[in-house]
């Protein structure tokens, strides 16, 4: 087989997107650019975009696979004047037809090249190396869906105005990108690899994009670690890269930074020499706490910042100070410093990966020994996140990179992770121990599932805010979101007493900027310049100032929608009026008593979530107030964000009709349709968006009109099926957590048990306390008279029968003639209290009495017979009559009753006189 189809087979062995996806696509002869025979073979691989790092990482395998020394992969010549004399390349360049491959652009040109072989030759198209590639955003834009569209399993839908990505649940941003990624840490082992005995790393590393050749050059990264030594990027040859003994040997272009004792270190040599950089004086940054560094070379001069000056770390909760505000500013000899590179150095091209977290292969030898003492530094144990590069472009850290012991995310910086659910509206902020959900904008309340009244601003409106608190006076913070098609007016602006220091957010010429004023310095502003925000939708905005640094950024941040502008220079401090200094919506400028006008007037437009300072402040009228602040005047703002409908006296060409899109219009099909000319008519017919496969995670797509419906698998919710469901996750909780759990379970049982059982004694008590009462005698003057507390009660009372005409009852019965007659009767409480206690306070002697006076009252004597009656009916006075009567003979009424005491009295009064008679 022939060098070529070695190469070609080699190289699909290690590509996992199928054998037939790499194919060689041109090859040219080098031999009039260099001295010895060279041939440049262009290979290419669909669906994946780290192809030229994988064949970089194996340069020494494939080498041996195909016999041939290969020199270098990924490394082309830029033509300075090519694209100067090509008018013709502007078209691929502006619409994304041509490649950025080693900062240089490469695109199809014309013709063919033909490489002569003896026995055969070689024919392909022509690749035209262009001039260097953009400083600026290099990343195109995407009007249709490709492969690398959406990054990380994200799926690409088109729409009218270009493509949209469906991203899974832990990216960000459009085009679904991760920003965070955890390393393992290692060491170091002696292995065997090109032919060469060497130390090679095996700890964690990874491989992104080449950092571009340009002038000016911004980095920044935020990192998370507790080791004080370890590697945070690296740019520059490895050890199988040309040496001093080979013709290439100027190409000496290095980065290096890394930590030391826990403080940052820079070694850069741009091909003047080696220049080093450490900020000795600032404090450690193996503290478990995210960190920013962020690098800057320009005009020969290298800078390097740590957490913006702010003394801390950057994700710390928006909690009120203790103090009012900063006095002074921090020390900038502790978190800033600079050095100059040689005159030589201008650009920085290297050509090679940027590394991040560590290195796959050792340091050059003659870095180790001719140039200056380097330590060859651990890997990061950690997590690293938000790694831009030229200060705009973040990026990707997910599955797509080559990489080794390194993993999307960051379990020890992740809320999920930690047991803490953010839900659907929120983010995860802070750091390991101060993990916190913060609402997304747009979104508040608790749980932050409430959305926001958005305010909207009419000619000649604004609103004046009295803060509650104190903002720093070193860092000042402004978050908000907005919709307008106006391309001018003041969104927010904060100043200090009497206007001399201001910030503000505002619209110039449709593009969103910031603006600075620290007096004496001149004003200073920064702007979006290629991204148009006035265009009627809803976006965020974000801007930040420490000291005289400004941040800014819109919606994801992501390229055009970030800048930054690092210059901390002259006065950091800017004391915030609380009172008088903040205003929105326009600032009004009087000019008498009761007339006045607004200057850069917001007016057609509308603001939602206002924050300063990360606390959220109020918008009339739908609140006037909050803990924060409160609205002291406002003129000309209404709730909500309504609109006249646009499509009145608006009419399309069939099949269009007109589509309203907030204080604008457009003609369309609608969501979900599309124009169809089948049967050569133009109609608009219901779209299957469940072609581009929009449910992740195993979803069922239903088509719908106008729109779909995903049916998520177990485990996952959303419109997409791209959210974890907490219900069906099993959350990892960390030992500590476990340990706190399981005492505290504990301790709540042995509390419950203690209850129980001081309950039982209690009612033991109770019980014994009653027996011993029934046993002891009580002092009737101590007793209560249950008359309150009982109402009713059954009064038992033996009775002898009533006698008529003087005569027993019954007398025809001889065998009831002498039995009582038992008989119930409601009586008073008091009275059958007064008889129980009577009965129970009565002494031996008193009741023998009783007895006595019982058995003469069995007699039928007259005072016996009157003292019972007295008793009956003078101390106890019965119930009256009732409808009950008892059939006795006799007088035929109730014993108990009125009418039976009085006959009972004149029977008695005439058996006394019989008796008497009978005793004569």
């Amino acid at each position: 087989t022939s060098i070529l189809s070695r190469l070609v087979e080699a190289a699909r062995a290690w590509v996992e997107v199928g054998r037939g996806s790499v194919r060689a696509v041109s090859v040219e002869s080098l031999e009039e650019l260099t001295t010895s025979p060279s041939t440049r073979v262009w290979l290419s691989s669909s669906g994946m975009a780290n192809f030229d790092q994988l064949l970089m990482y194996r340069k020494h395998e494939l080498s041996q696979v195909i016999g041939v020394d290969i020199k270098d992969v990924g490394v082309i010549t830029c033509n300075q004047t090519g694209y100067e004399n090509a008018r013709g390349d502007s078209h691929e360049v502006a619409h994304g037809l041509s490649r950025c491959i080693s900062g240089c652009r490469a695109t199809l040109g014309e013709g063919f090249s033909v490489v002569d072989a003896n026995t055969s030759a070689l024919v392909g198209p022509r690749i035209k190396v262009l001039t260097t590639c953009s400083c600026g955003n290099t990343t195109p834009d995407h009007y249709t869906c490709t492969p690398y569209t959406c990054l990380n399993g994200g799926r690409c839908i088109p729409t009218p105005t270009g493509t949209r990505c469906i991203c899974p649940h832990g990216t960000w941003g459009s085009r679904c990108k991760v920003l965070v990624r955890h390393f393992e840490g290692g060491g170091t082992e002696q292995v065997f690899e090109g032919g060469v005995h060497g130390a090679s790393r095996v700890g964690g590393w990874a491989w992104v994009a080449p950092i571009p050749p340009c002038a000016d050059v911004h980095l920044s990264l935020e990192v998370l670690t507790r080791s004080p030594a370890a590697t945070l990027l690296y740019s520059g040859p490895d050890h199988g890269a040309a040496t001093p003994d080979t013709e290439d040997s100027s190409v000496r272009e290095l980065l290096l930074l890394e930590l030391r004792q826990g403080r940052p270190s820079l070694l850069l040599d741009m091909g003047g020499g080696p220049v080093t950089l450490t900020l000795n004086a600032s404090s450690s940054l193996a503290d478990n706490t995210w960190h920013r560094i962020d690098l800057i070379w320009r005009d020969e001069l290298v800078e390097m910042i740590v957490d913006l000056c702010t003394g801390g770390g950057l994700d710390e909760s928006p909690t009120p100070p203790a103090s009012p505000a900063h006095t002074t500013p921090p020390d900038a000899h502790t978190c800033r410093g600079a050095t100059r590179l040689p005159r030589a150095a201008r650009v920085f091209n290297t050509g090679g990966p940027l590394q991040v977290g560590g290195l796959a292969h050792s340091l050059p030898a003659h870095y180790m020994n001719e140039g200056p003492s380097i330590l060859r530094p651990p890997h990061l144990q950690g997590c690293l996140r938000n790694l831009r590069v030229n200060g705009q472009q973040l990026v990707d850290l997910g599955g797509g990179v080559l990489s080794r012991a390194s993993y999307p995310g960051c379990p020890a910086a992740d809320c999920l992770s930690n047991g803490l659910y953010c839900g659907l509206h929120a983010r995860c902020r802070g750091s390991p121990g101060s993990l916190r959900c913060e609402c997304q904008a747009g979104w508040g309340g608790p749980g932050c599932a409430t959305p926001t009244t958005p305010t909207t601003f009419l000619l000649n409106s604004y609103v004046k805010l009295a803060l509650s608190f104190t903002p720093l006076g070193y860092t000042t913070s402004i978050s908000l979101r907005f919709r307008t098609w106006r391309r001018r007016g003041e969104l927010v602006v904060v100043t200090s007493q009497h206007g001399r220091d201001r910030w503000a957010v505002e619209v110039v010429g449709g593009r969103v900027c910031v603006a600075l004023r620290l007096h004496p310095r001149p004003p200073t502003s920064l702007c979006l310049t290629r991204a148009t925000l006035t265009d009627g939708r809803w976006h965020s905005l974000a801007a930040a100032r420490y000291g005289s640094a400004v941040l800014l950024s819109a919606d994801d941040g992501d390229g055009d929608l970030y800048n930054a502008s690092l210059v901390l220079e002259g006065r950091q401090l800017l004391q915030v009026d609380k009172q008088e200094g903040v205003h929105v919506g326009g600032t009004p400028e009087f000019l008498d008593v009761s007339v006045f006008k607004i200057e850069s007037d917001f007016f057609d437009g509308c603001m939602d979530d206002l924050r300063i300072s990360g606390r959220s402040v109020p918008l009339p009228p739908a609140t006037n107030s909050s803990a924060w602040g409160q609205a002291s005047v406002y003129k000309g703002v209404e709730s909500g964000c309504g609109a006249p409908s646009a499509c009145v006296n608006v009419s399309c060409r069939t099949p269009l009709t007109c589509v309203d899109t907030w204080r604008s219009y457009h003609c369309g099909c609608g969501e979900g349709r599309v124009v169809s000319t089948s049967n050569s008519q133009a109609t608009c017919e219901d779209e299957d968006e469940c072609v581009w496969r929009p449910c992740l995670n195993g979803g069922t797509c239903f088509n719908t009109q106008p729109s779909y419906v995903c049916a998520c698998p177990a485990g996952f919710r959303g419109q997409h099926c791209h959210l974890p469901d907490v219900g069906e996750t099993s959350l990892k909780l960390p030992l500590g957590i476990l340990v706190t759990i399981v005492v505290w379970c504990t301790f709540l049982l042995l509390l419950i048990c203690a209850f129980l059982l001081h309950q039982h004694h209690r009612r033991s008590a109770l019980r014994r306390g009653a027996s011993h009462e029934k046993e002891d005698t009580v002092s009737c003057k101590e007793q209560v008279s249950p008359c309150s507390r009982t109402p009713n009660l059954l009064e038992l009372q033996l009775l002898k029968p009533p006698r008529a005409n003087g005569q027993p009852a019954w007398t025809k019965n001889p065998n009831i003639a002498d039995v009582d007659v038992l008989q119930v009767e409601v009586a008073t409480l008091c009275n059958s209290a007064e008889t129980h206690q009577q009965q129970k306070c009565s002494t031996p002697s008193t009741a023998s009495q009783h007895q006595r006076e019982g058995h003469q009252n069995l007699r039928p004597k007259d005072s016996g017979t009157e003292r019972r009656s007295s008793s009956g009916c003078a101390n106890n006075p019965p119930a009256g009559d009732d409808l009950r009567n008892y059939a006795y003979e006799g007088d035929g009424s109730s014993p108990g009753s009125l009418s039976s005491c009085k006959s009972s009295r004149r029977g008695a009064e005439k058996g006394s006189k019989r008796n008497h008679k009978m005793e004569r």
